[in-house]
Formats: C-alpha cells, structure tokens, sequence
C-alpha cells in the first residue's frame, strides 16, 4: 500500500462509520425521548438542509487560507464536540444546538477529503475508489454493530456509539497526508470560480447530479417502507440495504482498473442508465424478491460509479484551483438540493399516486439525467477526459498543506 493510503482508508472508514450510527438509528433515538413525527422530521430536515451550504462554507475557508487540512481537522473536531452535545442533549433546544454542530461538520469533510484524496494521487486518481471503499465498509460495520448493541442495550446506547465514532473521525482527519509536502499550489479566486459557474459544461453536470440525486431522494426515505408494504420481513429489507453496500463496495474496488481504460462521460452514461432500469424494475416489479435483489445490485452503478465519476469529472470542469469548490458545489446541489427536493416529492407522489409512483418519478428524473449527459461534457469528450493519460490538473494544483 502507497505511504499515506492507510491514513486516508481510516479517515474515509471512519468519517462513513459515523453516518453508520446516525442515518439508520438517530430517528429511534429521538422518538425514545419522547419526540413526535413532526418534531423528528423537523430535526432531520434541520440536518439535511444543512448540506446545503456547510460543503460551499468549508470550502471557502480552505481555499482562502490556503490549508485544507487545517479546516479538515477543525471540522473533525467540532463534530467530535457535536457528538458530546449530541450525548447530553435531552431537550429539543439542546438537540437543534447538537445537529448543527453535527450537519455543519459532517458535510463540510467530505469534499474538502475528496479534494484532498485526488491531489494527493496526482496522476493516479482513477485509484481513488480503493480509498473510498473504506468508507462503504465502515458505514456497513457500524450499522451491523450499533444495530446488535442497540438490541442488547436499548436506544440508549446510540448517543454513545455515535459520540465515539465521531470522536474516531476526528483522530483520523487529523492523519490525513499533504497532498505534496512542502507546496501550498495555485488558488482560483472567487470571481475567477464563479465565472466558471457560467459554463454550460459545468452548469449541466450540476442539473445531472441534481436530477439523479433527486431519484435517490425518494429510495433513502421510502425504500424501506416500499418493501414492507409488498410484505417484506425486516431481516430481507436489511440484507437488501446491505447487499446495495456490498454492491457499491466492489465497484470502489474494481473502479481503478475502469475508468483508467476507458474516459469518463461513456461510464457516466452506463451509471445512469443503469439507474433508470433499477427504478423500472423496483416501481414495476416489487413482487418478485430475486428482481428487487438484481435492481439493489445495480447500486454498483447508481452509487458507486456515478460518485466516482463524478469526483474526478467534477475538478475537470473547473480552472486549475478550484476542485475543492467544484466539489462542494457538486454536494451541495446534488445531496442537498437534490436529495431534499426528492425527498419532499416522493412524500407527495407516494400520498397522492401510490407508492410505485415514486419509483417511476426516480426513474424519469435520472432519464433526464442521461439524455443531458448524452451530449460530451469536455471539448468532445477527447483526450482531456481520459482519466489513463490526463492527470486532474484542477485537483493537483489545488490546496496541498
């Protein structure tokens, strides 16, 4: 293993195992204390909506002072700290104070930590699924975990696996290599970025991040109820979760020898079509377990090769400088925009239509999404995007220290 790879595997394992304790088992903390539906749901969107500035907001300050690592340990450990609030909180005032600790710092790591991973490849950033993976296994090891102990312990056992496992963030951010020692590298000014913001290239990509992470909206807030309304035990819905992870851990592995043969935008495509047939099939055919389990396979694609893609992709649509910034915009308008928008939609299709109409909605919007990436991103989607021969200049000569 190349020296400082293993500092970067612990940091993604560790930062993903903590949205292993959070995204499945907060919501059960919250109701243990008493909480209503509409006060949990306030709470998480809190959270949520967070995304949508906390990864722009970090990586402003990363870029201003010219020190990503310093703003990635700072938000290691104000979300070490969030994880004590988040520990003691019991009253509603007590938690909004934890989770905006918690969403301003988790959401802020990851691009600035994928900004990092990529400069510090270099020219071998088709290898950056080999350190992402790490973070698939860690989000899966802590759901397995927290969900036993939970069963032995009770809820009250959620509060302190969360606060340990930021905690463990923190220790590890605070490893992660310079990208090269001793050079700070070039900067994009603000104005400079925003009138790449002005591309189409880079204004299409965000409408297909936003498009295919809306789809996604729906499948993390309704999934689990999709299968248990056709009658599905819990135990199957839970290997059916952790069968997409496994799914998306083998991309993150197998990713390396992908996209160094061939340019990015053609696996684009393949992700999101992909996509589309995953949705079909789960909107059309929920009666049938061996299909839901082939549709859940192709979370390889869905997840795994559309994140990758779209992390060295998003760099190359940016002058030299602005990768940090080009990631957090991908963030935040595709989880966050994204995500919310989608989410808010299903809850009203699955009233309004009928639960599989959330699945056909998913499939048309990454439809859209496909017939927008058809066209070449990159000056004919040539030479320049081809990840075996042209290192990602923006992510090189962006903030090292």
């Amino acid at each position: 293993m190349r020296p400082g790879a293993a500092a970067f595997a612990a940091a993604y394992g560790a930062f993903f195992a903590a949205g292993g304790v959070f995204l499945p088992f907060w919501p059960a903390h919250l109701a243990a204390l008493g909480l209503g539906p509409a006060t949990i749901g306030a709470l998480l969107a809190l959270v949520h909506g967070l995304r949508l500035v906390a990864p722009l907001g970090a990586a402003a300050l990363a870029d201003r002072h010219g020190h990503r690592r310093g703003i990635l340990r700072a938000l290691g450990v104000l979300g070490a700290l969030a994880g004590l609030v988040l520990g003691m909180a019991r009253s509603p005032a007590a938690l909004v104070a934890g989770l905006v600790l918690y969403g301003i710092a988790v959401h802020g790591v990851l691009p600035l930590l994928d900004a990092q991973a990529l400069a510090w490849l270099g020219a071998d950033g088709h290898r950056y699924g080999r350190l992402r993976l790490w973070g698939s296994v860690g989000f899966l090891a802590a759901a397995l975990a927290v969900g036993a102990l939970a069963e032995r312990a009770g809820d009250d056992a959620i509060p302190a696996a969360l606060a340990l496992a930021l905690a463990a963030s923190a220790l590890s951010l605070w490893t992660v290599p310079a990208a090269t020692p001793g050079e700070r590298g070039e900067q994009l000014s603000a104005r400079a970025f925003v009138r790449a913001l002005g591309g189409p290239p880079l204004r299409r990509f965000l409408a297909i991040v936003f498009l295919h992470q809306a789809g996604f909206g729906g499948y993390y807030a309704f999934y689990t109820l999709y299968l248990a309304a056709h009658g599905y035990a819990s135990t199957t819905v839970g290997a059916f979760w952790a069968f997409a992870v496994l799914a998306e851990i083998a991309l993150f592995a197998i990713g390396p020898r992908l996209l160094r043969r061939r340019s990015l935008e053609p696996w684009l495509r393949v992700a999101l079509a992909a996509t589309v047939v995953r949705w079909l099939v789960v909107a059309a055919l929920p009666g049938s377990p061996a299909l839901m389990l082939a549709a859940q396979a192709l979370h390889f694609a869905g997840f795994g090769l559309f994140h990758s893609v779209g992390v060295l992709l998003a760099p190359r649509l940016v002058p030299p400088g602005g990768a940090t910034r080009a990631l957090a915009l991908v963030s935040a308008v595709g989880w966050g925009a994204g995500g919310i928008l989608g989410s808010l939609l299903a809850g009203t299709l699955w009233s309004a239509l009928g639960p599989p109409a959330v699945f056909y909605a998913a499939a048309l919007a990454s439809l859209g999404a496909l017939w927008l990436a058809w066209r070449p991103l990159q000056g004919g989607g040539g030479a320049a995007d081809d990840s075996s021969q042209a290192p990602d200049e923006a992510s090189r000569q962006a903030v090292c220290q």
